[in-house]
């Protein structure tokens, strides 16, 4: 809880609302940070939501159009997270490993559903 208290002392408005507003996900942000990094493991996170909002009841009976910008979100976020990753690789972090992030989020991608 100390982290949220520092980070939302250092930040006004939308920030600061939206730290609060993660208090509860604070074991879980700080476990995926751990694992990738901070960026990496806030965006692993909010990956995983958006594909629980996907396996959610009734997902196929909502507008397409909502469902297309859950999937459009969730690339996005994905597409920032292989950047950062690819950029930490660059800087030589040993992302090449079976172990590394890049091996975790490739798994993850491997288990979303394909869109046909």
């Amino acid at each position: 809880m100390e982290y949220i208290e520092d980070v939302t002392r250092l930040q006004q408005g939308v920030g600061a609302t939206a730290e609060a507003r993660l208090t509860p996900l604070q074991p879980l942000i700080e476990f995926y940070e751990r694992e990738m990094g901070e960026l990496p493991g806030r965006l692993m996170i909010a990956t995983s939501f958006l594909g629980d909002a996907q396996l959610m009841a009734g997902w196929s009976e909502l507008s397409p159009e909502f469902r297309q910008a859950v999937e459009q979100a969730q690339a996005l976020v994905v597409s920032v997270m292989v950047r950062i990753l690819n950029a930490q690789e660059g800087e030589g972090c040993g992302c090449k490993d079976d172990s590394s992030p890049n091996a975790d989020l490739q798994r993850f991608l491997d288990s979303l559903p394909r869109r046909e």
